[in-house]
């Protein structure tokens, strides 16, 4: 039995649109809260909502990974500001 939907389902350009905008950083945020306030079709809100908590999660898991690992961030800066003499002359160092 086919199921009524009087709402149209978003096309191939739609989907190819909102990825196109999910992929822009910071623009991201804002499209996917917009979409999952005022979109029509359910599969567009569910995918905004998906990718809002996609977002939240990383963040999170990016900010405990940064309290956890904070001597190994630390190192890590403080290795890459050293500066290299071969790139500073602009020669490569013997193979």
């Amino acid at each position: 039995m086919a199921r009524s939907s009087n709402k149209r389902q978003p096309s191939v350009l739609n989907w190819l649109g909102s990825l196109i905008l999910c992929s822009i950083p910071g623009v991201n945020l804002i499209f996917l809260i917009l979409s999952a306030i005022f979109a029509k079709s359910t599969s567009k809100r569910s995918f905004a909502i998906a990718g809002i908590l996609l977002i939240v999660l990383s963040t999170l898991l990016l900010f405990i990974a940064f309290m956890v690992f904070t001597d190994y961030f630390v190192r890590l800066a403080e290795y890459l500001r050293q500066p290299n003499p071969a790139l500073l002359n602009g020669v490569l160092p013997p193979a």
